[in-house]
């Protein structure tokens, strides 16, 4: 405990100074996200600034109160999320365990504050509930609103959506970086095209180019976008991360903000989940579509309304229960896809691929949603024989 606040890492921040903040990694005045070294340790540290409004309002909260009050605070929470599941009530022992931060047997003012007001931070929450996962970032404890995650090396943004820029080098940015300058202003085009040429030559004619480019280009673009293969690699983790989110003791779970950014992967090529502020128990976005008001479809949703969305009842003026999408549903349809069309230095244009992994999100399109994990796994199992098929075809 430090202060006013609590939490199993406080030590380490406020009196051991084990933490050592690098890099910000967020431009979002609400959250901030920064990259640190714990106990040498890379690691991902976030906060919600909300957390400090959360705490505000359980000041009043007597500092003395008993466990047996302050378990049923944790049972609420779990049960607004995830319902009256079968195994809730493990959910809540194990939170109540985290809360004892100094593992004393008692929950002080502090350690109640604190916590309570870290439950109401979904993504905090959801990672505590699913830290089994090996689709998810480690958690790794929190002090106060401060909670400590697993950092992996690769974001699936940063390598299949973002834009390629010279000062990306590993070396001499500053010398590169008139370059890039020139490139970005229309000038600079003929430089992009140029550029665009040699991994033209450097794809098709890789003997033609001179030694010195042809290590540039290979250095660092070949490894920038993941081979062939990889990306395969990549795809069977991502449906297995759709499931393994859902196979969990306390219900189906759906990501309502499912995107590139949103996704990281080890050097393993194994994908974990690195942002759940959107991602919610499916129980819970059920009842809070069926208590929406409505005059048409496109009131019902929440999170991102192409994502977790359903449909208006018109009679009732309220919004249904029954979703249009799940996660394999966009994973499938929208994430794959632009995987597959980053084109590694070192690939020429495969439009067969292309063609049969644009068949593939179609299949996927025509997928019912399902509500029960069985129902789930008989998809999943589904699409990763199509896109077995797909990898192991001659004619691609």
């Amino acid at each position: 405990m430090a202060g006013d606040v609590s939490g199993p890492l406080c030590k380490d921040l406020c009196v051991h100074k084990n933490f050592h903040f690098a890099e910000c990694l967020s431009t979002v005045p609400a959250k901030k996200i920064f990259g640190a070294k714990w106990r040498e340790r890379e690691v991902v540290v976030k906060i919600n600034m909300s957390w400090f409004e959360e705490l505000e309002k359980r000041q009043e909260f007597a500092k003395g109160k008993e466990v047996k009050s302050y378990e049923n605070d944790i049972s609420t929470r779990v049960r607004t999320l995830f319902g009256n599941c079968a195994r809730c009530s493990e959910l809540v022992s194990f939170l109540v365990s985290i809360a004892d931060s100094d593992n004393d047997g008692k929950i002080t003012g502090a350690e109640e504050r604190s916590f309570m007001s870290l439950l109401q931070q979904n993504e905090a929450m959801m990672l505590m509930a699913l830290n089994n996962s090996e689709h998810t970032v480690d958690f790794y404890g929190y002090c106060a609103g401060l909670y400590v995650l697993e950092k992996v090396p690769h974001v699936t943004a940063k390598v299949f959506e973002e834009k390629w820029e010279l000062i990306d080098l590993s070396f001499l940015p500053e010398a590169v970086e008139p370059i890039q300058t020139a490139i970005d202003n229309l000038g600079g085009i003929i430089l992009q095209a140029v550029f665009s040429f040699l991994q033209y030559l450097n794809a098709h004619f890789p003997n033609y180019l001179p030694m010195k480019i042809n290590f540039v280009l290979h250095t660092f673009l070949a490894t920038h976008v993941p081979s062939k293969r990889e990306k395969f690699r990549l795809a069977y983790s991502l449906i297995d991360a759709t499931l393994e989110l859902s196979n969990n003791p306390y219900g189906l779970v759906i990501s309502c903000d499912a995107n590139l950014h949103n996704f990281g992967y080890t050097s393993d090529f194994v994908v974990k989940f690195i942002d759940l502020d959107l991602t919610y128990p499916l129980a819970f976005v059920k009842s809070l579509l069926k208590k929406k008001n409505c005059t048409c479809d496109s009131d019902c949703w929440t999170g991102v309304s192409e994502i977790c969305c359903s449909a208006c009842n018109t009679t009732t003026r309220y919004c249904t229960s029954e979703m249009q999408y799940h996660d394999l549903h966009i994973v499938c349809e929208a994430i794959i896809p632009k995987i597959f069309s980053k084109r590694n230095i070192r690939e020429s244009d495969d439009t067969c691929l292309t063609n049969a992994i644009h068949e593939l999100a179609e299949f996927c399109s025509r997928l019912p949603v399902v509500y029960t994990i069985e129902e789930l796994k008989l998809e999943i199992h589904a699409v990763k024989k199509r896109l077995r098929s797909i990898e192991t075809s001659n004619k691609c």
